[in-house]
């Protein structure tokens, strides 16, 4: 009896020490100046990426001293400090990596608003290949063709195009893709740095970049085209020549290459 009673309160001593004992800090993620933290507790069960602020085995983190490289944690009002222990024994550690879902796909793609970056993207497109799609229900307007149904086969060809390009279904490919490609753990870690001052930074200049890189695009494209239709040109010319030396007869002078297009 006197043994049980010993052992029992030897475990119970070992509880209440466990309980007190610091968690290790395991790991950290720096994004600027935004900081995540991984923390290990006495029973080797890890956290999550947790921010300043947050708590974790009843240890709110108060303060990360960059410098010192030191994570400050509170609990009944006491403060300690702790340093990095990359070596620290996890029990829930996880053997491989954990695949990840399409759900957790879904989460990283929502913080980075991939619809909204997909829908302006598409905006440049959709100009692009309306101008393209003008071109030809002109050219068979004056082949004869009924206008009224030149501007009806038109939206209908547009719709069929930009049909598969809907920036929903795009999502959801994409978040197959991301499932696929990513672990959980890596997309955690995305979606916890598009929550970051940083992360979001990047997501409201998105727009521009685009915009910028739109104009680069289609000033290049306006440039290369004189030099890909006279590459065509030549191309038929020496066709044409090759034939007419296999048949004896004569060979036209090449029409004059378009002048550039003028540079946006």
């Amino acid at each position: 009896m006197k043994l049980s009673l010993t052992l029992l309160a030897l475990a119970s001593a070992i509880a209440l020490r466990a309980a007190d004992a610091l968690p290790l800090f395991n790991a950290t993620l720096t994004m600027g100046k935004e900081h995540r933290f991984v923390l290990v507790d006495a029973h080797g069960k890890s956290s999550s990426f947790l921010a300043l602020g947050e708590s974790f085995a009843g240890f709110n983190l108060k303060a990360y001293d960059v410098k010192e490289g030191a994570l400050e944690l509170e609990k009944d009002g006491k403060v300690s400090r702790v340093k990095l222990v990359a070596d620290a024994a996890t029990v829930n550690a996880p053997a491989a990596r954990i695949p990840a879902t399409i759900a957790d796909a879904e989460v990283v793609l929502n913080k980075m608003k991939f619809e909204e970056m997909m829908e302006r993207a598409m905006q440049g497109q959709k100009k692009m290949l309306a101008a393209q799609f003008q071109k030809m229900s002109t050219q068979m307007a004056a082949g004869g063709a009924d206008p009224a149904e030149v501007v009806a086969f038109q939206k209908k060809i547009t719709d069929e195009v930009f049909g598969v390009l809907d920036a929903k279904v795009l999502k959801n490919d994409v978040s197959k893709i991301y499932s696929e490609v990513f672990s959980k753990q890596e997309l955690d870690q995305i979606s916890a740095f598009y929550t970051t001052p940083l992360g979001e930074m990047l997501n409201a200049k998105q727009p521009e970049v685009q915009e910028k890189l739109g104009t680069i695009i289609q000033g290049r494209m306006m440039e290369v085209m004189p030099r890909v239709q006279k590459m065509g040109q030549e191309f038929a010319q020496q066709q044409k020549a090759k034939k007419a030396a296999a048949t004896g007869g004569t060979v036209p002078a090449p029409a004059p290459a378009p002048a550039p297009a003028p540079k946006p």
